[in-house]
């Protein structure tokens, strides 16, 4: 089964968009760990924890599941749909992940590759709403198959019909206010641990106080030192 992946253009935080179409491929940062071919998701958590890196917390927990996805996830065949501001471009991975020795520094930065076949771009504003609340994730690789129709339809110039919502109808068993508050949330991940997925379900327009709160509420939440 094919799967359909969010990257951005911005391994080791510098903007490669250029790289990527000219050269047909993607990449993610992290320069100076080596080649991760057959690394695990704790092997590459292990990696990430130690110099150069040293991470922990929060940033770990982004890192080593953004790598995961790219070394271990991603498939030849699956999606790809890459932001550049209001641009948004579709591809098609057409490789299995290899290492570039030659990019593995601080000036280059992205030397964990696979190669892509660059389909169509069209507007930010072409996508569903859902899809376009789906892109606010703040990683460098986010799994999208939950949008493979769209991106499928997208990226080979077919008009994509969404499917009608479900919450409304009379026959469904959940009532109308339940329904229509499913419209307005969606539901994000967290990797908290290697073998650990947090999942919540909050409001499609959080503000940012209200996240911060949230914040708060999460931190609180602790029953071991």
């Amino acid at each position: 089964m094919k799967n359909a992946w969010l990257i951005r253009p911005f391994p080791h935080g510098k903007q490669r968009f250029s790289e990527f179409l000219e050269r047909g491929i993607i990449a993610v940062g992290w320069p100076k760990i080596g080649n991760l071919t057959g690394k695990s998701r704790g092997q590459l958590k292990e990696i990430l924890s130690k110099p150069p890196y040293s991470y922990d917390g929060l940033r770990l927990g982004n890192a080593y599941a953004s790598i995961d996805i790219f070394i271990n996830q991603m498939h030849s065949g699956d999606l790809l749909l890459m932001p550049n501001g209001d641009d948004i471009y579709f591809g098609e991975i057409t490789s299995v992940y290899y290492y570039d020795s030659f990019t593995d520094n601080d000036e280059d930065g992205y030397p964990h590759q696979r190669k892509a076949k660059w389909l169509t771009h069209t507007s930010r504003q072409s996508l569903s709403k859902e899809l376009r609340y789906s892109l606010k994730v703040h990683r460098t690789t986010a799994n999208l198959s939950h949008h493979f129709a769209e991106i499928d339809a997208l990226s080979h110039g077919r008009e994509f019909l969404a499917s009608p919502e479900e919450p409304v109808a009379l026959t469904s068993s959940k009532s109308p206010a339940a329904a229509i508050e499913n419209i307005n949330m969606i539901e994000i991940s967290y990797p908290l641990r290697a073998d650990c997925m947090v999942t919540a379900r909050i409001p499609k327009d959080i503000n940012e106080q209200e996240a911060k709160r949230l914040g708060m509420y999460f931190s609180s939440l602790y029953f071991a030192e």
